[in-house]
């Protein structure tokens, strides 16, 4: 909570002097404005009310923004406006495209043009979207992690390492319950190959992850990055209705809510998750904020998951946090962000 007040605090003393630029997809319109590009699953992007929350906040803390619904209009804008550094800071919720490295457009191009924004650069935030990589990163650093092997249709063998063990079957870089159904949740047995090899089919992805199925809590924990210092807020138990894991509907359906994991696990666990939740981002030079994903079975934490750029709609781990937690208001979480941006910004101007 001190962590959060000095934030707050921080972004009071602010002169909001700039223009705020909001790159957000949101759907029924995103694909319309670029007809003519490859665009990701309409459920990574905003629905109507979805970003109405985002943009109000926004708008009521900055006055000014301008928004743009795609990142082609953005980069288009900007080349032909060519506006300064000092006059705007980007605002990044993007995530359209089908590529791996797709969300590290906008940082890579505003980084071109010496623009500021919110998140990691293009480097990390590809990184994070390619979880077998960053999770072999990690593994160098003694964070612990769920079994996770990588497999193809060509090299269904690979799953008889868990022959007798329950698993999840995941998106190597896309999000964590894209194309994720019920049967993706499995006990391996002999017989495997068929049913493995039809969920490849329907995920039509060229790998995926096999990872062991921890059967306990799971929870998403924030950092953020304040004068280039990691802070990790109190962990926020995903509790879901009626299935093992957030697969695609469950998600889609928000057939899920949250509580205080603090009800479930004891501080001794909370504490490990927190500062395993920092030395990963330290590892990974995270820049300003993430969100870390953890499951839990017996006192052991496992990480199964960032989120470079992760949910801040009114349903989300992050905002019952400041709502319901840290008894803050919904603003709050993009003053934070802000603080974080703008004080590294001005910590690598000093």
């Amino acid at each position: 909570m001190d962590i959060l007040r000095k934030c707050l605090n921080y972004f009071q003393k602010i002169d909001i002097n700039f223009d705020l630029y909001i790159i957000a997809d949101a759907q029924e319109k995103t694909a319309l404005l670029s007809q003519y590009i490859p665009h990701a699953d309409d459920s990574e992007f905003f629905s109507r009310k979805e970003f109405a929350e985002i943009a109000s906040a926004l708008f009521y803390i900055f006055g000014f923004a301008k928004v743009f619904y795609s990142e082609l209009n953005f980069i288009e804008y900007v080349i032909k406006e060519k506006p300064l550094p000092s006059e705007c800071y980007v605002y990044n919720f993007s995530r359209d495209g089908v590529a791996q490295g797709k969300k590290s457009l906008i940082p890579s191009f505003c980084d071109l043009c010496g623009l500021h924004y919110t998140g990691s650069n293009a480097f990390t935030i590809s990184l994070l979207r390619n979880k077998w990589f960053f999770m072999q990163i990690l593994s160098n650093y003694g964070i612990v992690a769920p079994k996770t092997l990588l497999c193809t249709k060509d090299s269904l063998k690979t799953a008889e390492n868990f022959i007798g063990e329950k698993i999840l079957i995941k998106n190597v870089y896309e999000s964590a319950s894209q194309g994720v159904l019920s049967d993706n949740y499995m006990l391996v047995e002999k017989d495997y190959y068929g049913k493995i090899g039809k969920i490849i089919d329907r995920m039509r992805a060229k790998q995926i992850l096999l990872q062991q199925y921890i059967d306990g809590p799971e929870c998403e924990v924030l950092v953020i990055q304040f004068k280039h210092k990691y802070y990790a807020l109190e962990p926020v138990e995903i509790v879901i209705n009626e299935n093992h894991f957030l697969d695609s509907n469950t998600s889609n359906s928000y057939n899920y809510s949250f509580q205080d994991l603090a009800n479930t696990v004891n501080y001794k666990v909370i504490n490990q998750i927190k500062y395993t939740a920092i030395k990963a981002a330290a590892a990974l030079e995270i820049e300003d904020y993430a969100r870390f994903d953890f499951r839990i079975k017996g006192e052991q934490p496992y990480l199964i998951d960032i989120a470079g750029t992760p949910y801040t709609i009114k349903h989300s781990s992050i905002a019952y946090l400041f709502e319901k937690m840290m008894h803050l208001e919904y603003n709050d979480i993009y003053k934070v962000i802000m603080a974080c941006c703008i004080s590294n910004y001005n910590a690598n101007q000093s």
